[in-house]
């Protein structure tokens, strides 16, 4: 009964999302997505920067397989409980595999592993993954002139969500 008390008082209110464009690591290319609670991306570049450098380490650190598309996703989230970090790539085609981690506020840079927690993504981080989703679908899998992997890395979401 607690829960039902808990969601009748929450209220939704959007936050901005910034597509941040598209870095290297190796053989993987990254789009960038920063979610704010307040303000907007470029209030928050070390937070960006420790994110990116988080990201980049565990993609050089994953085994070449002939499943990777060694295309991804990262989403930034600096929200109100703590920062949060979404490392998604495209794998065997059309599966998306994902590595969560978490910041505290009062360490925004110092990112922490929850992948063996098995979170998933918030309502405002699903707002991206279907953006992804949908960009992969149009430009990838689905397009009828064949896989443009460059028109789904320049496809980005900013607004709010």
């Amino acid at each position: 009964m607690q829960h039902l008390q808990r969601l009748a008082a929450y209220q939704y209110r959007p936050r901005m999302v910034t597509f941040l464009g598209t870095r290297s690591c190796g053989r993987w290319r990254a789009k960038i997505n920063a979610i704010t609670v307040s303000g907007v991306a470029s209030d928050v570049p070390d937070i960006i920067e420790a994110a990116w450098d988080t990201s980049a380490s565990v993609l050089r650190e994953l085994p070449e397989t002939e499943l990777d598309s060694n295309i991804g996703f990262l989403t930034i989230h600096v929200g109100e409980a703590g920062v949060w970090l979404l490392i998604d790539r495209w794998e065997d085609c059309d599966i998306l595999r994902h590595h969560h981690f978490r910041a505290p506020l009062t360490d925004p840079t110092r990112f922490a592993d929850l992948s063996a927690e098995h979170y998933g993504p918030c309502v405002w981080e699903l707002a991206v993954q279907a953006f992804e989703r949908q960009a992969w679908l149009d430009h990838v899998l689905a397009n009828p002139a064949g896989p443009d992997v460059e028109a789904y890395l320049s496809a980005g979401l900013t607004g709010s969500i």
